[in-house]
């Protein structure tokens, strides 16, 4: 057994625990497996019983891919803050483990990526059910931030969601030092939706944050808790609606969008040079790598970003099944006023 896989075990035995310890001091409401909403007491929402169309003010979820562990961790931290009074609920709150079968094989996802399994008509896979199951808290959930980590090196989280103009006003107001990537006009990925994207299609709003490399990394897991913690106490209103105090517009950090998208070829094995990692700078024209024996080019300047190299198998050999949609990404640096409908009240 893996060092991580150890390490899994024993934060999944935790949220075990600490989940039963919060029922102690809030009514907490099962929706799945490692899924539920916690409720505030009558007298932290000062008595109101109305029910707001989105009757969960925000949803955290980690571990959506079953290597990207330091969301568990930030969620068993947030439950032991709960659990010691630090952190006081005042609005229902949604928590949710997504592939914990994934995370125990030390493994992405089992059989189809959780991370595209939002919304399919099919409910047969392993993921597909999952997801299923998810559905059933995000579609309550007026905000959803979805932890997530990358496989490669990267010197910085960031944010990285589909468009929405309230998401992106509600991810500025958590952490206005995080860059921000986000997109409009077709999903992240054609092999199907992404939860953030599942949840902006039901009327909430979803963002992502990418904390680093994967791993039980304990400075990532400690600036997951305080973004955490941020957007619990941002999301603690009386309707849980999509209001935002007027003083969080501050930013700091850049704002980018897709200056390129290279697509993985549908058959043959594309090389990637070394070296390539999240946020390192290609120029326009520069050799990203070599396919059936011609140079793959950027035909851009910008981060590059998600750079796909195949895992090997046992023998040395590599899969034949292109790991993803893309082979690369380069991004490019925009202002807010190029972001669709900016300086319009409604998304």
């Amino acid at each position: 057994m893996s060092d991580v896989i150890r390490k899994v075990e024993e934060y999944l035995s935790r949220f075990e625990r600490l989940s039963k310890s919060v029922a102690a001091s809030y009514r907490v409401e099962a929706i799945a497996p490692q899924v539920f909403v916690i409720h505030p007491s009558k007298e932290a929402t000062g008595g109101r019983s109305s029910k707001p169309a989105k009757d969960v003010a925000i949803t955290i979820s980690a571990m959506i891919h079953g290597v990207e562990v330091a969301g568990l961790a930030v969620i068993v931290e947030l439950l032991e803050l709960v659990t010691r009074g630090v952190l006081i609920i005042e609005a229902p709150l949604g928590i949710a483990l997504g592939n914990v079968k994934a995370a125990l094989a030390g493994v992405r996802f089992v059989e189809r990526d959780l991370n595209r399994s939002f919304g399919r008509d099919a409910v047969v896979l392993l993921e597909e059910k999952r997801a299923d199951e998810l559905e059933h808290l995000f579609t309550r959930s007026s905000r959803l931030l979805d932890i997530h980590q990358v496989k490669l090196k990267i010197d910085r989280p960031f944010w990285i969601f589909p468009y929405t103009k309230h998401g992106f006003q509600f991810a500025r107001a958590v952490a206005p030092d995080v860059s921000v990537i986000t997109h409009w006009g077709r999903g992240f990925s054609v092999d199907g939706q992404c939860s953030d994207e599942w949840v902006n299609g039901q009327g909430g709003a979803g963002v992502t944050i990418e904390l680093g490399q994967n791993g039980f990394d304990p400075v990532q897991i400690e600036h997951g808790v305080r973004v955490c913690s941020r957007a619990i106490s941002l999301s603690t209103t009386g309707t849980f609606g999509h209001s935002l105090p007027k003083e969080v517009s501050v930013q700091t950090a850049p704002i980018y969008t897709w200056g390129e998208i290279i697509p993985y070829p549908k058959t043959g094995q594309p090389v990637l040079n070394p070296g390539w990692h999240n946020f390192r700078s290609v120029k326009a024209g520069e050799v990203l790598g070599l396919f059936n024996g011609s140079e793959i080019k950027a035909s851009v300047s910008g981060p590059v970003l998600f750079p796909k190299y195949p895992d090997p198998r046992p023998d040395g050999t590599y899969a034949e099944t292109p790991p993803a949609a893309e082979l690369i990404r380069i991004l490019r640096e925009i202002s807010e006023t190029e972001l669709p409908n900016w300086g319009h009240p409604t998304d």
